[in-house]
């Protein structure tokens, strides 16, 4: 528990750090848009981007996170969490696919421009066949780009078929697929721990 705490604990700071850093100039962020259009190789606003990661301890009550960044600041007011219901065992990319149909099927929710999930190509394919399963009308308002963040050597995989590293890119585009990532990462955790506790109270009281 003391760890779990501590851990807790890190994860607020980091996550406090990472809003003060996202809090940049307007000037900033439209510097940092034309970097990201030219490394996506598309002219589309990108003013809205949604963040997910899967949180899971050996199958059981595993949860989804979608977080939003809108100009490049996290808007909390936006995040969503889910917990997983149609899969069973441990599968980040059935579950990535189950948090993505569920969040389109809230078409009130505004559309991203960007789709950002933890993980690699099996976790972007999962994505994009949700993407692609789309309505005609739906698929046209979104169209979002389909991206995955791998975690070390921080490799974007892209729907077009390119691997990006980041780390060879500008320090500004690294650092804010990494806030997003980072953030989903923590929301996604932080609702997985209040799920088990939540179990293990009414473990206690039994």
């Amino acid at each position: 528990a003391r760890l779990r705490d501590s851990i807790f604990g890190l994860e607020d700071i980091f996550a406090h750090r990472q809003v003060l850093h996202a809090s940049e100039p307007q000037k900033t962020w439209q510097e940092t848009l034309s970097k990201i259009q030219a490394l996506l190789r598309t002219n589309r606003a990108i003013n809205r981007v949604e963040g997910y990661d899967i949180s899971n301890i050996s199958g059981t009550d595993a949860t989804g996170s979608m977080v939003v960044f809108a100009n490049g600041r996290p808007d909390k007011s936006q995040y969503r969490k889910f917990r997983i219901k149609t899969v069973q065992g441990i599968s980040d990319v059935d579950m990535i696919e189950e948090v993505l149909r569920r969040r389109f099927n809230h078409p009130e929710w505004p559309y991203p421009d960007l789709i950002v999930v933890d993980g690699g190509s099996p976790q972007l394919n999962a994505a994009l066949t949700v993407v692609r399963s789309l309505s005609p009308n739906a698929y046209r308002l979104i169209p979002p780009g389909v991206t995955a963040l791998a975690k070390r050597e921080e490799v974007l995989y892209t729907e077009s078929g390119r691997s990006i590293f980041l780390k060879r890119q500008d320090s500004a585009i690294l650092h804010l697929f990494q806030r997003i990532r980072d953030e989903s990462h923590r929301f996604a955790r932080a609702y997985h721990h209040k799920l088990r506790e939540k179990l293990f109270a009414t473990v206690s009281a039994v």
